[in-house]
């Protein structure tokens, strides 16, 4: 008989605290759910005494290393932050991808990384525009806050070419000058936030804790105190006003098209696959990601 000696896995506190929070959100449900079992399956293999440098952490967030397009078409490794020398006309090719965070984890660099690169980008001479490569459904609202305000400062041309782009994700690359579906079968939509709440940590917080606040702030931290107290009416006003201001953000900055029911329908949360997505506004076109640099040189002169 052999003996057998069972490892305990270390949970990721990050992620649990994500999954667990009370943040505005704005992701879609089976790319979480799909998110979520990558994370667990890690766990039971590391249970299993799987080597962590096994795992493949690390070569998920290399995936992430942005690169440029030289005028032959080849994509080449870069790093952004060391202003390497490249060859004038380049297009910077940025990487979207997994769940949406303000900060970093060990498997993907952040929303954070990803604005400091467009923004090293815009800075870059030789640089002639960028390619947001996506494959993400959404993530924190913070998240797409801090992207869509790099996107905000470009002064070169910014072109989304997605294979998903869902809620935060599709959010953000609704201010790139266009969106090019990378095949048919690409998606995009889910329009809409959300808040989850964890009454199980609620309850066992207030049964060992007690919390005293000035009297003259009335109003800190007013929806978790209102949720200790079994009321979570504050978290649903707070859902359906990130939820509002999503949809006017959407309606403003793309060209929807339709009867105000097709409309309503588009903003309404629903995903739609490239063709349909297309023919109601949300993106311009479906392409390869050689159409998509042709697009980019193509709206340079908007720059100038």
């Amino acid at each position: 008989m052999t003996e057998q000696t069972t490892t305990t896995a270390q949970v990721n506190h990050d992620i649990e605290h994500f999954l667990l929070g009370t943040g505005a959100r704005a992701i879609e449900e089976g790319f979480a759910m799909s998110q979520l079992n990558l994370y667990l399956q890690d766990l039971v293999l590391l249970q299993h005494g799987v080597p962590y440098k096994e795992l493949g952490i690390w070569q998920r967030r290399a995936a992430f290393t942005p690169s440029y397009l030289s005028l032959d078409g080849f994509a080449t490794a870069y790093d952004l932050q060391e202003k390497q020398p490249i060859q004038a006309g380049s297009i910077a090719l940025l990487k979207l991808g997994g769940v949406m965070r303000a900060d970093g984890g060990i498997s993907n660099p952040g929303i954070g990384q990803l604005a400091s690169d467009l923004r090293a980008a815009y800075e870059n001479k030789a640089i002639a525009g960028v390619i947001i490569e996506t494959n993400s459904g959404g993530g924190e609202v913070l998240a797409a806050t801090i992207l869509n305000s790099a996107l905000s400062e470009r002064n070169k041309p910014v072109v989304g070419f997605s294979h998903m782009a869902a809620s935060a994700a599709y959010w953000a690359l609704a201010n790139t000058d266009e969106i090019i579906a990378s095949g048919d079968n690409a998606e995009f939509g889910n329009i809409g936030a959300m808040v989850t709440i964890d009454k199980k940590s609620f309850e066992e917080y207030r049964s060992r804790f007690s919390e005293f606040y000035g009297a003259t702030a009335p109003n800190k931290n007013a929806h978790s105190r209102a949720a200790f107290e079994g009321d979570f009416s504050l978290f649903q006003t707070r859902a359906d006003e990130m939820t509002a201001s999503f949809q006017d953000a959407i309606a403003a900055t793309r060209p929807l098209r339709g009867s105000q029911a097709t409309i309503r329908e588009t903003l309404s949360g629903k995903m739609f696959a490239a063709t349909e997505a297309k023919k109601n506004g949300l993106i311009d076109s479906i392409g390869n990601l050689q159409y998509a640099v042709a697009r980019v040189k193509s709206l340079k002169s908007k720059y100038k």
